[in-house]
């Protein structure tokens, strides 16, 4: 990024509990501060209860913020007579369960609702859910008219893609993008997102229990362990740190695995490779070597 260049999200000394003041209260976030500048790939990642849900509902505002603790391009999303319209047109979310945001019954109507709703033309829209089926690779003749009950799990998740990318958001949050679907489904769902992200200028910020999605789709690592950051950088710096991840009970890249197993071999085997091409790059160098 830029130096000086402002953030399009930031959080600053964010804290947020659950039930709070009642005897079941949980404190969920602590104290987080973190900023994310447009055109970023940030990856927000933790275990079970770490956070990472509740830091994406607070980024759309579906929570009881407090002032000064969120903010949209230098904005404070609580401030009165601030547009939260304006922010769910700026900041698209898929979230964990697709079902939870698909509203209506055939495709096509379900892509079209938000545009719908923002005002945009028929036409234009028309034009939106063709595009955004198509980018997802549900072909816009074969499934608009379809019954949304009648797909697989990663075709609604598709639906439930395309229907925020009809919006033309800037910033895509995806909440667990790859929950509940088999490999062959995470897969293709992966390859959908990474030629997204070659195609258009999106900041994209992606919610994962673990890395291996995340180190296909992003640069940069956030961490989170009880609400809290406990690591945040460049993503080959963070996978470096394997022994800690694995502390924090986060699932590391098979890539990694695999390098820290060479590492007991090769002492000078680097563990933070990213692919599998890396991967073998690194595997032919050593061989050679010896």
């Amino acid at each position: 990024m830029e130096a000086g260049t402002s953030p399009v999200i930031e959080l600053k000394n964010f804290r947020y509990t659950y039930l709070e003041g009642t005897p079941r209260a949980v404190e969920a976030i602590r104290d987080v501060s973190l900023e994310i500048h447009r055109g970023e790939r940030v990856a927000i990642v933790g275990a079970t209860q770490s956070g990472k849900s509740t830091l994406v509902d607070a980024l759309v505002y579906l929570l009881r913020l407090g002032s000064g603790q969120v903010f949209y391009e230098g904005e404070d999303v609580t401030a009165p007579g601030y547009d939260r319209g304006k922010l769910r047109r700026e900041i698209g979310v898929v979230f964990q369960s697709p079902d939870a945001q698909i509203v209506e019954n055939i495709v096509g109507a379900d892509v079209a609702f938000g545009p719908t709703a923002a005002g945009i033309p028929a036409e234009e829209t028309r034009k939106r859910v063709e595009e955004s089926l198509n980018a997802v690779g549900l072909s816009y003749p074969e499934y608009r008219l379809r019954y949304v009950h009648a797909l697989s799990g990663g075709q609604r998740r598709r639906v439930a893609i395309a229907g925020v990318l009809a919006m033309r958001t800037p910033v895509l949050v995806l909440d667990e993008p790859t929950a509940g679907l088999d490999p062959r489904g995470r897969r293709e769902l992966l390859d959908l997102l990474l030629n997204l992200r070659k195609e258009r200028e999106l900041t994209l910020v992606v919610c994962s229990a673990g890395l291996e999605e995340a180190s296909l789709l992003c640069d940069r690592f956030v961490v989170l362990d009880a609400g809290k950051v406990v690591m945040d950088g460049p993503a080959r710096e963070i996978l470096r740190r394997s022994n800690r991840l694995a502390e924090l009970d986060i699932s590391l890249p098979e890539t990694v695995n695999v390098a820290s197993e060479l590492k007991k071999i090769f002492p000078d085997f680097p563990t933070s490779l990213l692919t599998e091409e890396e991967l073998e790059a690194e595997i032919l160098k050593h061989l050679g070597a010896g």
